[in-house]
């Protein structure tokens, strides 16, 4: 099975995205509406940007050493930017090659880096390691590709994704909701073909957002997690595999039976001890 190794200035994020591989974000779409991940997958629909996106992009390049994130950026005036005075400025800023960054949010940005480097952990993940290594290959379940792209690599042994959050203490939900478990799962996968076969350690570098501590931690899922997490991915390649052979992308699913969320059986359980 042929992988091919993608240097980060290689191809862009927008490139990367309409490559018509398949990447975690995109295979989490498909479990929950195979739809919409087609629709996705042949570019008949992407996904607006949106403020955290752009602003997790933006970390992300002040943390590389590699992007030259000083020369490209530069922090606003002191103004609402609905004024003259802002549109002026970013137009010379646009003018000369560099984006202009709301003061609040250079402020963020700066303070969030802070942290990460008096954090010694976090700080042995980002030394000697590669940013924006890309990885896609053929997929074994069938006529498609698989992707994915590490935010942090140290070839081949250890895979660190950085992610920003409002709050540190409740990122094992965010984990669940956005499928960040499926994501481990699924780089893990993809970069052992590059390395022969090894399953690669995964740590997640989380960032608070949240004024003043921004606090940064290191943390990873246990095997338990991960095993789950593979469990989904697999299931959901194979389901795509079979997709992609009979063409058929709807949404219909047999009858299913809701039960009631595990707050409210726990209240009327408490109600009728009572």
């Amino acid at each position: 099975m042929s992988i091919r190794i993608i240097p980060p200035t290689e191809e862009t994020n927008a490139a990367y995205h309409a490559s018509g591989a398949w990447g975690s974000s995109l295979i989490s779409t498909f479990i929950k509406s195979p739809a919409l991940s087609h629709l996705m997958i042949t570019g008949r629909y992407r996904p607006p940007e949106t403020p955290a996106m752009r602003f997790g992009t933006r970390f992300h390049a002040l943390l590389d050493p590699t992007s030259n994130f000083a020369a490209k950026h530069q922090k606003g005036p002191d103004a609402d930017r609905r004024t003259k005075i802002w549109a002026a400025a970013e137009a010379e800023a646009t003018a000369a090659g560099i984006e202009l960054i709301p003061g609040d949010e250079w402020e963020m940005l700066h303070a969030m880096e802070a942290s990460v480097r008096a954090n010694p952990i976090a700080m042995s993940l980002l030394e000697g390691a590669e940013h924006e290594i890309g990885f896609r290959m053929d997929a074994p379940q069938g006529p498609f590709q698989v992707q994915c792209r590490a935010d942090l690599l140290h070839r081949f042994s250890h895979v660190v994704d950085i992610k920003t959050t409002a709050d540190v203490d409740a990122f094992n939900v965010s984990v669940s909701t956005y499928g960040y478990h499926r994501q481990a799962a699924l780089y893990r996968w993809i970069v052992s073909h590059a390395c022969g076969g090894e399953l690669p350690d995964w740590s997640f570098l989380v960032v608070e957002k949240s004024y003043p501590q921004f606090r940064c931690r290191v943390l990873d899922l246990n095997d338990e997690y991960l095993a789950i997490g593979w469990r989904e991915v697999s299931s959901a390649l194979d389901e795509i595999g079979r997709r992609t052979a009979e063409k058929d992308w709807s949404d219909h699913r047999d009858a299913e039976v809701l039960v009631p969320p595990t707050w409210m059986a726990t209240v009327n359980r408490v109600a009728d001890v009572a």
